[in-house]
């Protein structure tokens, strides 16, 4: 999920990335139109990946992603946010609780680094 938040251009598959190469963006790279397969013996960008965690060492081992039910049920949960539209079904319920909390978490880790520094700055009135 932090990959999803903080770094979407990661949210790719492992897979994908060994076989496509990717722009600075996070998308395909393409040449005529067409997306360009990763060359036979290159390396993947491992070591800049978000997908594996600070202080594990940068290999495709150490990567962690999101199964594919989780990534759906988090689509899902998009999608009804969006449209502010959720089916009343106690699963889909579930999802959005778990899904609003780690959300939420991450929205507010801004304001609180951004309040925390400001009140190591302390009283700038007057000045």
């Amino acid at each position: 999920m932090r990959v999803l938040l903080l770094h979407p251009e990661w949210s790719r598959s492992c897979k994908d990335c060994l076989t496509w190469l990717y722009d600075d963006q996070g998308r395909v790279s393409k040449r005529a139109g067409l997306p360009v397969l990763r060359p036979a013996g290159t390396s993947p960008p491992c070591l800049q990946c978000e997908k594996i965690p600070h202080g594990e060492v940068k290999v495709r081992a150490n990567a962690v992603e999101l199964s594919e039910r989780n990534f759906l049920a988090y689509q899902h949960y998009l999608e009804c946010r969006a449209t502010g539209s959720f089916p009343d079904d106690a699963i889909v319920r579930r999802n959005a609780r778990v899904l609003r909390s780690i959300m939420d978490d991450y929205e507010q880790r801004p304001l609180a680094k951004l309040i925390g520094l400001l009140q190591l700055m302390g009283p700038t009135h007057g000045r």
